[in-house]
């Protein structure tokens, strides 16, 4: 069981992470007349507007983690953009850097256990190798024993790559919301006839990028052109960032070596790997332009994904070299 999770880590990871978009995003996809679409009102208002106005076993299951951390977010985000000329788009910058560096422990634990997945890879390959003609019961099951005990020697938990995602996703989807709806507006009918429109306690009026180009609109709605460039300009620059982070987290480190018998295999894996990315990248793409504040957020958190993996390889080059004289260990 753990050398088919490691085997399959990648395919894992990519399964969970597309189930977890899917369902995610399409439960944000709902009529204007659900909670999390509404302009943000109270933090106790959003807690009675999930109960009474609730859409079953998926708002149950996403909506309460979310709005727990979307609210703080939005408050957060409000407060940096009115302390900054009542600017949409310094509070979603300082907001996105803040909560990126908040959440860097996650992303530091998921690095460490790659850099240990490496430093194991020598006596896993003995210990596969010492059974490789064993294909009995017993053999594969004193197999999986050995490979338990080394995962236990390193500290490392075969689904910890899994479980790290499970921790970073609420976090992307609260501030996907914070996006959505912080500078969204709710129309009240009252009685079929008189209606009203209100906008959120967290609404931000300057919605001009450096003065110039509207944020809070879309490629598709925008109705001046220089803001039709603007949306495009971002969606481009968002994926360009995006699959550049991705080919730089790919090379391989200067400690990494690569055997023979496992080029075929990498190979087949980065073929999978791209397909999806391909896939994702286009999907992510199209999501951009279809928002310009949403592709600026995530352009901004591109960039600092960027700055974090190049960081990220510093360290686990160091950790390399000290682990040299600990006997592979990490501490």
């Amino acid at each position: 069981m753990v050398n088919f999770f490691y085997k399959h880590r990648h395919k894992l990871i990519l399964i969970a992470l597309c189930a977890f978009l899917a369902v995610g995003l399409s439960s944000c996809r709902w009529d204007s007349s659900t909670w999390y679409v509404k302009a943000y009102t109270s933090y106790g208002q959003e807690w009675i507007d999930l109960w009474d106005g609730g859409k079953g076993f998926w708002n149950t299951l996403w909506a309460w983690p979310i709005n727990l951390l979307s609210w703080p977010i939005a408050w957060l985000c409000s407060t940096i953009g009115k302390g900054i000329g009542n600017s949409y788009f310094w509070g979603i910058l300082f907001t996105t850097l803040i909560v990126r560096t908040l959440a860097w422990p996650i992303y530091s634990r998921q690095n460490s256990s790659s850099l240990k997945m490496q430093l194991m890879q020598p006596e896993m390959a003995k210990i596969q190798a010492k059974y490789q003609n064993r294909k009995d019961q017993r053999s594969q099951q004193m197999m999986q024993q050995e490979m338990m005990k080394l995962y236990k020697k390193h500290g490392m938990n075969p689904l910890g790559c899994l479980g790290t995602m499970f921790l970073q996703f609420p976090i992307f989807m609260a501030m996907y919301e914070v996006v959505q709806r912080i500078n969204a507006t709710t129309t009240v009918v009252v009685n079929n006839a008189v209606s009203y429109t209100y906008s959120g306690a967290f609404a931000l009026t300057n919605t001009k990028v450096f003065g110039l180009f509207e944020m809070n609109t879309s490629f598709f709605q925008a109705t001046m052109w220089y803001d039709k460039v603007f949306a495009a300009v971002v969606a481009v620059l968002f994926v360009a960032m995006t699959i550049l982070s991705q080919k730089l987290s790919q090379r391989p480190q200067k400690y990494q070596k690569i055997h023979p018998q496992d080029k075929n295999k990498q190979a087949d894996q980065g073929k999978q790997m791209k397909y999806m990315m391909v896939i994702m990248n286009v999907m992510f793409g199209f999501m951009a332009l279809s928002n310009t504040s949403l592709g600026i957020y995530w352009l901004i958190g591109s960039i600092y994904q960027l700055f974090q993996s190049q960081v990220g390889r510093w360290i686990n080059a160091y950790k390399w070299e000290k682990a040299q004289k600990q006997n592979n260990i990490i501490d």
